[in-house]
Order: structure tokens, then sequence, then C-alpha cells
């Protein structure tokens, strides 16, 4: 992901709805359920809001929402293989 050709990815599994946005050294993620969406909350603080390119379009994101490639691993090996990962997650229910 580039984030500009390529700048979204999806993954389905099981009752999931995996979500990767971004590019280079800015990534968002969020998983949503049939009863929440979580958001992955990163290491940069969250006082103000940053510009990132997610499925084509540029958006504004908190920046406690933007982490890096090394947290997008971490976040996949978690929900993809129940690894006992140690993450920060934003749940809001629906």
């Amino acid at each position: 992901m580039d984030g500009f050709a390529c700048s979204l990815v999806t993954i389905q599994y099981e009752d999931n709805t995996i979500m990767v946005g971004g590019g280079s050294s800015e990534f968002i993620v969020t998983v949503e359920t049939r009863a929440a969406i979580r958001n992955l909350i990163g290491t940069l603080g969250e006082d103000d809001f940053v510009e990132i390119t997610v499925g084509g379009q540029a958006c504004e994101y908190p920046r406690m929402y933007i982490v890096s490639l090394k947290l997008v691993e971490s976040a996949l090996l978690q929900l993809l293989t129940n690894a006992s990962v140690e993450l920060e997650w934003e749940t809001i229910e629906k």
C-alpha cells in the first residue's frame, strides 16, 4: 500500500470485516463486527487530526488512529490467529 494507487485493503474473516487503510508509514486499522466498530489506537497522541488517503479519498483522522506498519502486523496477528498481542482498541457499539 503506497497511500495513493493502493490505499485500502479489506479482509473478510469469520464475522469480521478488517480494513487497513493508508500507506507509506501511516495506517488506520478498523474492524467491523455485527455488534461494534473497533479502531486500533496508536501511540502518536490524540489532540489533532492527520490527513491520509484511505480508499482513494483524502480524509482527516484523529491522530490517535494513526498506526505504524508494525502495529498493523500485530493487529492482524491478533485478529487472524488469536495471538496474544497487547493492543489498545476503541470500541463503538452499534
